[in-house]
């Protein structure tokens, strides 16, 4: 191993010391200071600021490192299931996801959503979404990118609710929210959209 390997080798296993000992420090006491993450990492304070020069630049890390086990759990989610009961269960799930790491979505220095961006850039349910109104289970006409927003505000609310964890899950039930029919209803037989042309009786 060269020199330079081996300084790169170090400078990772800091990287993953600093972020493991950032997420027991939140665990346990629900903060971090610069001064315990250090210690608690077993690093020298030039060395944890080598890295990262400030407790948010630390969290956004944490963020970050998040965010593909977070998408990976949560398009999983929409695999053999109906719409609807995916759904509930994506809702089930972000209400799972929020109560674990609550202290990093607590001690973060940015807003909720902003926080959700860098776990969860860009909007990757959209293309579960387009996939379920090739087969049919959508309607076309309806707009993925704007459902998927939709989706993504429903669970930031989730996230946001304070409420005990079965409560929230109750309430953002997709199955039992009359929004639901949005995306669920099927479209109106043809049979029926003739008849009601033909019923309609003409201007004069």
């Amino acid at each position: 191993m060269t020199p330079g390997t081996a300084q790169r080798a170090d400078a990772v296993r800091n990287r993953r010391a600093i972020l493991d000992a950032a997420g027991r420090l939140l665990l346990e006491h629900g903060d971090l200071s610069m001064t315990d993450l250090a210690r608690t990492a077993g690093v020298t304070r030039p060395t944890l600021y080598r890295h990262f020069p400030d407790r948010e630049h630390v969290l956004d890390a944490l963020a970050r490192d998040l965010g593909p086990l977070v998408v990976a759990r949560l398009l999983e989610t929409f695999e053999g299931l109906p719409l609807a009961d995916a759904l509930d269960r994506l809702a089930a799930d972000v209400v799972d996801i929020a109560r674990q790491h609550r202290e990093l979505l607590d001690a973060g220095h940015r807003q909720l959503h902003e926080l959700a961006r860098l776990i969860v850039p860009g909007e990757p349910i959209a293309r579960l979404l387009e996939e379920r109104r090739t087969s049919g289970e959508l309607r076309p006409l309806h707009d993925v990118d704007w459902l998927a927003r939709c989706i993504r505000a429903l669970c930031l609310t989730a996230i946001d609710d304070t409420r005990d964890a079965d409560v929230v899950r109750a309430g953002c039930a997709w199955s039992q929210n009359p929004a639901s029919t949005a995306v669920s209803d099927t479209e109106v037989p043809r049979s029926r959209s003739r008849r009601a042309v033909s019923t309609r009786r003409p201007t004069r």
